[in-house]
């Protein structure tokens, strides 16, 4: 008989078209990233101007050549045509080098500073454009160290007057060195792994702090149902001993299949981890986002309140958690929310502890506020 009242729950739901509306943005947020990040331009479409052909000016085109990253690539033979492509926003940034980039990389090395410098042109400041600044600094470092290592050789063995020959040697030397293989292996403290071996897509590194926030959403949409069925008098005929357990399981019924797609989503969107730590991870944070909407809903009382109150929450997390940027400043008040914890704990076990404690925590809270108010 109880079984039957919430399968009759569910029916119902499937009936409401603010239900149906939410759970078609998952499948329509994952698609949209997957999307963007198979796009032509990837990350960032940058406008390429190298002038020289000395040899870091070579180098700097070589490397974009063979390894262009996220980033797509344009090269420009005209300096004015890439500023007003820029401009245009056909371009989300542009790199100018000097007419000799050698000469620029010896006075940096030489004197700490150089007049002639690589331009970079933007149309308005973003995180990306300070992804896109690194990436540029790595790829003209080869070229710096080439006139280090040439500088300190030169001075150490010929005391700065080689002759064309040993110049030659010494560049030579260091241009037969090539570090093969990839230097570096990430790994999380927990030994998680990724879905795949590939790196995940910048565009797609979101989506888990997205469709964490979307399911903290549903639940505050879950208290306005329940609001909403309480004023229509579901509850006079749906009286059992423990009222918590009927409040909790009606949650339950609500978030159950979002959950499922939110676990479908991160395996599409490739960014999932084991389907064992997903499945347990994901199901602590819906406990604690649950325990927390009562609680919400037994101090607002009203649809309206839970409206007004929805978007601060949202916004709050958004800035808390690690959704597009992880602050490592003020984690006292980051570990007051539960979004915070649920993305830490995909891959480390501490965080999954304390999502534990945090929703054991609400819901102690939510049966004392429970008890006050209905007293």
């Amino acid at each position: 008989m109880i079984l039957t009242k919430y399968m009759l729950l569910l029916k119902r739901l499937f009936k409401k078209k603010s239900y149906i509306f939410m759970l078609l943005l998952v499948p329509v947020m994952v698609l949209a990233l997957k999307g963007v990040s198979r796009g032509d331009a990837g990350l960032m479409t940058i406008g390429v101007y190298i002038p020289g052909d000395d040899y870091a000016s070579n180098s700097l085109m070589e490397s974009i050549e063979d390894e262009p990253g996220s980033f797509k690539y344009i090269f420009y033979d005209d300096r004015e045509k890439l500023i007003e492509d820029v401009k245009c926003q056909q371009l989300s940034e542009g790199w100018i080098c000097p007419d000799n980039l050698d000469e620029a990389v010896e006075s940096i090395v030489s004197m700490g500073q150089s007049d002639s410098r690589i331009e970079i042109v933007i149309r308005e400041q973003g995180l990306s454009h300070l992804l896109s600044r690194e990436v540029l600094n790595s790829r003209v470092y080869k070229s710096l160290a080439r006139q280090m290592a040439y500088t300190y050789i030169s001075e150490k063995l010929y005391k700065g007057e080689q002759s064309k020959a040993q110049q030659n040697k010494i560049l030579n030397t260091f241009d037969s060195y090539e570090i093969n293989g990839n230097l570096f292996e990430m790994g999380y403290l927990d030994d998680t792994k990724t879905q795949n071996n590939n790196a995940t897509n910048y565009v797609m590194m979101p989506l888990r702090g997205i469709l964490a926030l979307w399911l903290l959403t549903l639940s505050i949409a879950a208290s306005m149902y329940y609001l909403e069925d309480e004023k229509n008098g579901l509850f006079i005929w749906w009286k059992p001993r423990f009222g918590l357990i009927r409040d909790f399981l009606y949650y339950v019924v609500i978030m159950a299949i979002p959950t499922i797609m939110v676990i479908v989503g991160l395996r599409f969107g490739g960014v999932s981890t084991s389907l064992h730590r997903e499945i347990l991870s994901i199901t602590i944070y819906d406990f604690t986002l649950i325990c927390m909407a009562n609680i919400l809903r037994e101090i607002m009382g009203t649809i309206k309140g839970l409206g007004i109150i929805t978007p601060v929450l949202i916004m709050a997390s958004a800035l808390l958690s690690p959704v597009f940027v992880d602050f490592k400043e003020g984690r006292i008040l980051q570990k007051l929310c539960p979004t915070f914890h649920y993305l830490n704990s995909i891959n480390d076990a501490y965080y999954l502890k304390t999502l534990i404690l945090f929703g054991i925590t609400l819901l102690l809270i939510h049966s004392i506020v429970r008890l006050i108010i209905r007293r």
